[in-house]
């Protein structure tokens, strides 16, 4: 009988310890350390990007795979597309190059999908295109069935001052955002 901080009971051999401290093995901690971490892996940068997304940012992603996604249509279709940018709006929408009569009824269809809004704390700067085709707020800017556009830059602004100009190129898929200085 051995007697210790647990009280008295007689000598097991085969219980490595006492009844009352059982604990887990170095293996098991390993095991479930690695879970864990495996599992932030994955959680944490969908979490990061939820809670710390910078709208500006994502704009000028989101105004990227619009247009990069117009001149991909554009190719697939052989048909030249029109990027509308309205700045008083604050959105972005495109459709096909269509006759003037038809147009009116064209514009009235233009699907969700189509169009890109921009966030309440982003707007328009300015746009710089080769060839200038402007109307008011309104900037169209050609696609052709190539997928050619004419090289452009367009400035985005947040609420806080910073600024983003988004530059597209004609024969380039792609685009480069540059931080403005000013």
């Amino acid at each position: 009988m051995t007697i210790g901080i647990f009280g008295a009971r007689p000598a097991e051999k085969g219980l490595p310890h006492p009844e009352g401290a059982r604990g887990f093995t170095l293996l098991e901690l390993i095991v479930v350390c690695t879970l864990i971490g495996i599992m932030l892996s994955f959680s944490v940068p969908s979490l990061r990007m939820a809670l710390f997304s910078d709208p500006l940012k994502s704009t000028a992603r989101n105004l990227i795979g619009l247009t990069n996604g117009v001149r991909q249509l554009a190719i697939r279709q052989q048909q030249p597309y029109l990027l509308h940018i309205d700045e008083s709006e604050k959105r972005i929408w495109f459709d096909q190059e269509v006759k003037s009569e038809t147009k009116e009824t064209q514009e009235l269809k233009t699907p969700r999908e189509k169009q890109l809004r921009l966030p309440e704390t982003v707007s328009i700067t300015g746009i710089w295109v080769a060839e200038d085709r402007r109307t008011q707020d309104q900037t169209e800017l050609w696609i052709s069935k190539q997928g050619y556009m004419e090289r452009t830059r367009i400035g985005l602004e947040d609420d806080q001052g910073n600024r983003l100009v988004v530059q597209f190129y004609p024969f380039l898929d792609a685009a480069t955002v540059d931080e403005d200085a000013q």
